[in-house]
């Protein structure tokens, strides 16, 4: 198989047998026959057995070790532009092919993968089905994952998976979550009281007696606020208000410089605006408006409401807290940028089978798994402490590894 432009199993087949030193290359028919043989689970089976490997290699040089961060999403391919089975109303009744918001149909795959100061491996994946909620998906991905790696400490998700299920999974395999939050009634409650006591931040314990405790993170959005255009405004005209000076001290407690602080904005508003990207914080909901402010979810011990005395946190140091955790957050688009770079390996096709499509993905995955374990091991033979940046290019793998696997097809 040809994991490149105009080299892929259905139309390439003929260029792959050129370029291959192999005496047998097989045809597309039957690569997508034989692939077709395998069930879902026999490919995630496949796919996790390798990634072991890949980990139990990576922890020999220190990698992957301690407490680790993971982030969920759900990915899709290309737009489905194939015939799909419809009932009487014209619904597509095909499982594994999905409407989107912006009106295509897609084949959409849920993964889990490593992030923050790891090296990034995609630990599980499963297709996505019709009728199969987040929660679902949350906990058949936990289930594999935190057997390969015991010592998860955070998992992030986005607002999609934000439900009381999805958090209780999380809880029943013994990990923390960090998620964006709807703002309901309740939210939007609290989000006007802090306004009208001027607060910036506030953290708020949810107590149950059958769970943990959750805490709720209120800061402001990235998006401004008529009252903030006209505090900005009075400030620019010299009428500065006497709150105090959380520039200075988010430098000096956290560490942040003047790009991490934009002097125009609430305190927070420029690291919201670095995790923010390509997903959008809504400012308003159908039970009020709440615009100006933004809710996190989580149930990490870091975040309390309150000191080991008992005596609630001040501004300051809830502003201490929740910045740190935002940080965190950010890592959570590394899923993101991994999705960008598993659809450069991805095997192109024009196929409906939903397992072929499936194996392409997770066969993807494995590519890239490999890649950034080479690459790490290239750097480590380099420099004393790499960073986390790409040294061997993605193209360049390939060129080299597809000289090295691969097996003769079957008589």
């Amino acid at each position: 198989m040809g994991v490149r432009k105009h080299m892929f199993a259905e139309s390439g087949a003929d260029s792959f047998y050129v370029d291959s030193t192999r005496e047998k290359t097989p045809s597309g028919s039957c690569h997508r026959w034989q692939i077709r043989k395998l069930s879902i689970d026999e490919m995630r089976r496949q796919h996790r057995w390798t990634t072991k490997r890949l980990i139990e290699r990576a922890r020999r040089d220190g990698e992957l070790v301690g407490e680790l961060w993971a982030a969920i999403d759900v990915s899709k391919g290309a737009p489905f532009t194939g015939v799909m089975d419809t009932d009487d109303e014209g619904n597509v009744v095909e499982p594994y092919i999905l409407g989107h918001r912006d009106g295509n149909y897609y084949h959409q795959w849920a993964s889990i993968q490593i992030v923050g100061h790891d090296i990034p491996l995609v630990l599980d994946a499963l297709p996505k089905k019709r009728g199969m909620s987040k929660n679902e998906i949350v906990d058949e991905l936990l289930e594999h994952a935190t057997e390969m790696v015991d010592d998860f400490d955070l998992v992030m998700m986005d607002r999609e998976f934000d439900s009381d299920p999805v958090r209780k999974t999380c809880e029943e395999h013994g990990v923390y979550f960090l998620n964006p939050k709807r703002k309901f009634t309740d939210e939007n409650d609290t989000i006007e009281e802090m306004k009208q006591n001027d607060e910036t931040v506030r953290v708020v314990e949810e107590l149950s007696e059958d769970q943990p405790t959750w805490k709720n993170l209120f800061l402001p959005s990235t998006r401004k606020t008529p009252e903030d255009e006209e505090r900005d405004n009075e400030e620019r005209d010299g009428d500065h208000d006497e709150r105090p000076n959380y520039r200075q001290e988010m430098r000096d407690d956290l560490g942040l410089t003047e790009d991490d602080i934009d002097g125009d904005a609430s305190p927070l508003r420029r690291l919201l605006g670095e995790i923010r990207g390509e997903e959008p914080l809504e400012t308003e909901d159908a039970d009020g408006d709440s615009t100006g402010f933004v809710v996190f979810q989580t149930n990490h011990p870091f975040v309390s409401a309150r000191d080991e005395d008992g005596a609630p946190y001040t501004e300051r140091e809830q502003i201490h807290m929740i910045a740190r955790l935002i940080r965190w957050y950010r890592h959570r688009w590394g899923i993101e940028n991994g999705y960008k770079k598993i659809k450069t390996f991805m095997v192109r096709t024009t196929s409906t089978c939903p397992r072929y499509r499936f194996f392409n993905f997770m066969f993807a995955c494995v590519l890239y798994n490999v890649w950034r374990l080479v690459d790490l091991l290239v750097k480590l033979s380099l420099e004393a402490n790499p960073d986390y940046l790409p040294r061997v290019d993605a193209n360049q793998f390939v060129t080299i590894a597809k000289q090295y696997y691969g097996l003769d097809p079957p008589d």
